[in-house]
């Protein structure tokens, strides 16, 4: 990691960053691996951002066609991939311990009345939907007031209160949603 630090400080100290600046640079990167890393998120970025920038350390320093740049260059790749490979989250994780209950036999699963009543042999005689037709709507609908009664009731609500009626006003004084009561509003003319 010093080694790493080290080279990309030379790197941004050689592209003529600021003395006290270059060392932020390596601090940066390194900081955003380390993150990246135990976070899980922009990963691949920051390894690449942190190999880039040790390899291009080492390439801007040394030439070019020698073996040793390249080699280096290698060896200098291997501190942002390995501490990737070491905080990664393991792929295959082991499933937390079950306690299997023992067997049961069937015969205790089924339970069987002893003294109920004969199951009838065939469907019910009669029609099965008599019962609901003539039962009726639990809520009745609600039929909104008209344009008037709102018109009258705005006014009522604009006397009392000194002020213009807003779809909350009228939301409280039908017991309906604020929703609604804007509703209510825009069909007076109100919005």
């Amino acid at each position: 990691m010093f080694i790493s630090f080290a080279t990309q400080q030379r790197l941004a100290a050689t592209h003529e960053v600021p003395q006290l600046a270059s060392y932020a640079v390596p601090l940066a990167i390194d900081l955003y691996l380390v993150w990246a890393v135990r976070s899980g998120r922009d990963v691949s970025l920051a390894v690449a951002v942190a190999v880039a920038a040790n390899v291009s350390g080492i390439l801007t320093a040394e030439s070019l066609g020698s073996v040793d740049t390249w080699v280096s260059a290698g060896l200098h790749a291997v501190f942002p991939v390995t501490l990737w490979r070491m905080h990664r989250p393991s792929m295959a994780t082991e499933a937390p311990a079950v306690t299997v209950p023992a067997p049961v036999s069937p015969a205790r699963l089924v339970a069987v009345p002893e003294a109920a009543e004969p199951l009838p042999d065939s469907w019910p005689g009669g029609d099965l939907w008599q019962d609901f037709e003539a039962s009726a709507p639990d809520v009745e609908p609600v039929t909104p007031p008209s344009a008037e009664d709102v018109r009258t009731v705005m006014a009522s609500l604009a006397a009392d209160n000194g002020r213009p009626v807003t779809g909350r006003m009228l939301a409280d004084h039908y017991s309906v949603s604020e929703r609604t009561g804007r509703r209510y509003l825009a069909l007076a003319g109100g919005e």
